[in-house]
């Protein structure tokens, strides 16, 4: 903390009357800022327990506030607190199809509650969701859902010392430190990837994101064990890991239909992925599914609307909405949650079958 320039009235009646004027007045938030060479904000921040601050900041304000004797107003701060309420949401990307339906999920739900949802995208980028996290905590919001990309053990430490009500989705952060809903992702692939094998496909292409992410890493362990359980070897050639975006696909799919022995069928394991997969399809003339079978995890509307339609594992956003709130409210209206352990609840998903998957056919 900076020292602070104190300018001390220059007669002993000056001071007495500086010091009985202090004496009446009662020490405003301002004046706690003035004393610790902060900002109003970042005083404001601490104080009310949200948003990031060094420590060494953080205890020259708390110094300050025992030193003017400072108490909130907590009358002010109750008036505020029930004319806003909100809920952050934290994202990859809200061009996913999916994510989109899912905020909209929210924001109907939080509706209800007479709350406002905040909406931030990662674009998992792991400086850009650290410093998101920070400026939603600072604006104070009352709970938190988040898609985690990258979080360090710092970062969590932080947002722990926050006390800010957080419940983590899709993804599950390092050691499940908070609240987490995410789907069976490594048992609906593998559902998935074995109703291929029941259709009698042998060379059956993945196309998937980063397996540095829970949720993609898992969806290609089920790809392999129903590949193992079925006694079909897994020829690297036909497994593509990369990025959660539709040029992947584009890219992936042409370079399965360039192989020597193409694929007789494709488990594309993120809708983000599959406008590109089809893209590739349509350029190259390859008829789905009398060519090609192909299945998708992930289910959006347009999917029943594809010439053909696309089976796919169908992932409720509505549900993921509801019970993602249900834990967050939980710790946010019953204060004596706050030292319970952290949940973990696994969403079951249901395999939609459409036009897209047939029979093998040699």
């Amino acid at each position: 903390m900076k020292p602070v320039n104190h300018h001390p009235a220059e007669s002993g009646i000056g001071r007495d009357l500086e010091a009985s004027t202090s004496r009446l007045r009662r020490a405003r938030l301002k004046d706690v800022a003035a004393a610790a060479g902060t900002s109003v904000a970042t005083a404001s921040r601490v104080l009310s327990g949200t948003g990031f601050v060094t420590e060494e900041t953080r205890a020259g304000i708390l110094g300050a506030a025992k030193q003017l004797n400072y108490h909130p107003n907590l009358h002010a701060r109750s008036l505020r607190k029930d004319s806003v309420h909100s809920i952050g949401l934290l994202v990859p990307n809200l061009m996913d199809a999916y994510y989109a339906a899912l905020a909209d999920a929210i924001d109907q739900s939080l509706a209800d509650r007479k709350y406002r949802l905040l909406i931030a995208c990662t674009r998992d980028d792991p400086a850009s969701e650290r410093d998101l996290l920070y400026e939603m905590s600072g604006q104070a919001v009352d709970g938190l859902i988040w898609v985690p990309a990258a979080p360090s053990p710092a970062l969590m430490d932080t947002l722990h010392g926050q006390h800010t009500c957080i419940v983590s989705i899709i993804r599950r952060v390092p050691g499940d430190g908070v609240d987490t809903v995410v789907f069976q992702d490594q048992a609906d692939s593998q559902a998935a990837t074995r109703h291929l094998v029941n259709l009698g496909h042998r060379r059956i292409g993945y196309i998937g994101g980063e397996i540095r992410y829970g949720s993609h890493h898992d969806r290609w362990q089920g790809y392999l064990t129903a590949m193992e359980q079925a006694g079909l070897a897994v020829d690297e050639q036909l497994v593509k890991l990369g990025a959660d975006r539709s040029t992947w696909g584009f890219v992936a799919t042409d370079d399965l239909l360039r192989l020597p022995v193409p694929p007789s069928a494709i488990f594309v394991a993120s809708n983000a992925i599959m406008p590109g997969v089809i893209r590739t399809l349509r350029l190259r003339g390859v008829q789905v599914p009398e060519n090609l079978s192909l299945i998708c995890f992930d289910d959006i509307e347009w999917f029943s609307l594809a010439v053909p339609p696309i089976t796919a594992v169908s992932v409720s956003h509505a549900r993921l909405a509801a019970t993602a709130l249900e834990l967050l409210f939980v710790r946010m209206e019953n204060p004596g949650a706050a030292d319970r352990q952290p949940a973990l609840i696994r969403i079951g998903c249901d395999l939609v079958l459409r036009g897209s998957t047939a029979p093998y056919r040699s």
